[in-house]
């Protein structure tokens, strides 16, 4: 009978064995699921309907039509309650295992590709999209994207939003960078400028308070460097002048290695604060 109903009703009979994956991705698995509850959702309002024309024959007293306007709502509302068990037990997609294993952002590289998103890259286990980073926490199942807390890891919906966020003018807090990164400087050289000092030397003191380092990792600092390298002249409030000595846009020479939004790989290595001449 309920096979008979559903048929009836133009709802898929899942066939899907109740924990069984049926998909690697997470993407592919999602639609999956999409589909199963787009079946619930027709059956609900299929159900509905049918609790709607009980209710009009309790009221007007419609004892004619009113046994078999219950049965029709129990046959309904038993499609409804298997379509939602069959939407419940197939999914039992492995999240967190599949975050772990790097199988997350290799789906969000290949889905940046197919929408389009230029320039995206992994770095040691993380997805750089200029000009974010996203770090995936497969223990909690969720994402950091900039500075924020994103528990929304649909490949397709994390893709769309970063090309939102490229497409927003970038927030200005070159200000602060540069005063931070002079800061550091001028620690590093003992309050002298013009003297090119190593990239690393200023990242080692701005991560100097033990768990910094987790919180401002090497590839963050790169993004400022770069987002800084990029913005063209940078003054400090003080009057120096910021530049980065050595870097070069080629695959040659030693220094800290970086891709930029077009895909180019540029090799940062050391920074100098000049004093302007007033």
């Amino acid at each position: 009978m309920l096979q008979e109903v559903e048929t009836q009703a133009g709802l898929p009979i899942d066939t899907v064995a109740p924990g069984e994956p049926s998909t690697t991705s997470l993407e592919s698995a999602l639609v999956q699921l999409d589909e199963r509850l787009g079946a619930t959702a027709r059956a609900l309002a299929a159900a509905h309907k049918r609790l709607k024309q009980a209710v009009e024959a309790s009221r007007q007293g419609n004892v004619r039509e009113l046994p078999g306007a219950l049965e029709s709502l129990v046959e309904s509302s038993a499609t409804l309650a298997q379509t939602a068990v069959n939407a419940h037990g197939s999914w039992a997609f492995d999240s967190r295992g599949h975050l772990e294993a790097g199988d997350y952002v290799a789906e969000l590289l290949a889905q940046a590709g197919t929408d389009g998103l230029a320039g995206a890259r992994e770095v040691d286990g993380q997805l750089y999209s200029f000009p974010v980073i996203v770090k995936v926490d497969a223990r909690d199942l969720s994402l950091m994207i900039g500075k924020k807390v994103h528990r929304h890891l649909r490949p397709s919906s994390v893709v769309g939003l970063l090309r939102r966020m490229r497409s927003q003018p970038a927030r200005d807090n070159t200000r602060q960078l540069v005063t931070a990164f002079e800061k550091a400087y001028l620690a590093v050289t003992g309050g002298e400028d013009g003297v090119a000092v190593p990239l690393r030397r200023v990242y080692d003191l701005l991560v100097l308070r033990p768990g910094q380092g987790r919180e401002y990792t090497e590839l963050d600092f790169m993004l400022d460097v770069y987002k800084l390298d990029r913005g063209g002249q940078q003054l400090t409030p003080a009057g120096r002048e910021m530049s980065l000595p050595a870097s070069t846009g080629t695959k040659g020479g030693k220094g800290i290695r970086f891709v930029a939004e077009t895909g180019e790989e540029r090799l940062y290595s050391s920074i100098r604060f000049d004093s302007q001449v007033t």
